[in-house]
């Protein structure tokens, strides 16, 4: 059986630009979530990442996933740190269907927060923690991801994740890797935590774009269809090796414009949907072809610049 292929969907908010990327992608409730989760679904996806992060009402959003027939694990805090990541977390969990499992990542890549969101990852980790445990207080069937750039092998890599598995609030272990980050190659590094972990675990970001030029450098040929196909025979090889593998997430699944310019009529070019809904060609094309079934002619793992 072929491993899932998810949609992930931008959440963030980006304090040095004012970028609320939910409103920046109409991927609101009363504006195109309905018609990009279609999207999604006739490709073949029916499972996710989004956002409900604080600054929007979370029951509209989950209700309109359900709806849509998407499973989706939510982001609670990506780059925005809620004023009481507490109370946010009881609020998603009492928004939540009480029946239904609920997916949360508690903060996405914690480690980088100094970075991106100017807050200490040791601060960042322990906000997770702490927001974990308070939807699991609220919500008899929380599922928690944890989410980090594992981007090679060495022990610092897992040092947030560490944290969180210790702190008993992980289910899987997601590993966001791009091409232009990578450090070791992908399938290493989800052999790696697995045997760290022994946890599920999900590839939770991972695309091609156009117009990049550190990754045109890194992986020369390349476009969305062979990163794809590349991504794929990196989790084959892992799980050959005894790793469990959740999915593939394929993130973000629609252009957004670029995080410091965010009125820009430019858009990045990584995802399948357009800003006008149209879609790329390419990757609609080999999602379509993985929802069929499996190549024929999948190449055997490709290694590159590492």
């Amino acid at each position: 059986m072929s491993i899932p292929i998810w949609a992930g969907f931008e959440c963030g908010h980006l304090g040095w630009s004012d970028h609320d990327l939910l409103v920046t992608t109409r991927h609101l409730p009363d504006d195109r979530m309905a018609e990009h989760y279609a999207i999604v679904r006739a490709h073949g996806l029916c499972r996710g990442r989004d956002g409900l992060p604080w600054r929007h009402d979370p029951a509209p959003r989950m209700r309109l996933a359900e709806a849509s027939g998407m499973e989706i694990t939510w982001d609670l805090a990506h780059f925005d740190r809620p004023p009481d990541p507490a109370a946010h977390a009881v609020a998603v969990a009492q928004a939540a269907d009480p029946d239904r499992p609920l997916h949360l990542c508690p903060v996405n890549e914690p480690s980088i927060y100094p970075m991106l969101a100017g807050m200490a990852w040791e601060e960042a980790v322990d906000m997770a923690i702490v927001m974990g445990r308070a939807a699991r207080d609220h919500h008899a069937k929380v599922r928690l991801l944890a989410c980090d750039p594992i981007n090679g092998i060495g022990e610092r890599q897992f040092a947030a994740v560490d944290r969180l598995v210790g702190a008993g609030v992980v289910d899987t272990i997601g590993i966001n890797s791009y091409p232009h980050t990578a450090r070791a190659p992908l399938g290493r590094a989800i052999l790696k935590s697995w045997r760290r972990y022994g946890l599920p675990v999900l590839v939770a970001e991972t695309s091609w774009h156009d117009g990049h030029r550190a990754q045109r450098r890194r992986f020369p040929g390349f476009g969305k269809r062979r990163w794809l196909e590349h991504i794929l025979a990196e989790v084959d090889w892992a799980s050959a090796r005894g790793a469990q593998v959740e999915g593939v997430c394929w993130y973000p699944i629609v252009d957004c414009p670029p995080w410091p310019h965010p009125g820009s009529a430019h858009r990045w070019r990584h995802g399948l949907i357009r800003e006008d809904l149209g879609i790329d060609p390419v990757l609609s094309e080999a999602l379509r072809e993985h929802m069929v079934g499996p190549s024929q002619s999948a190449p055997d793992q490709l290694r590159f610049a590492f």
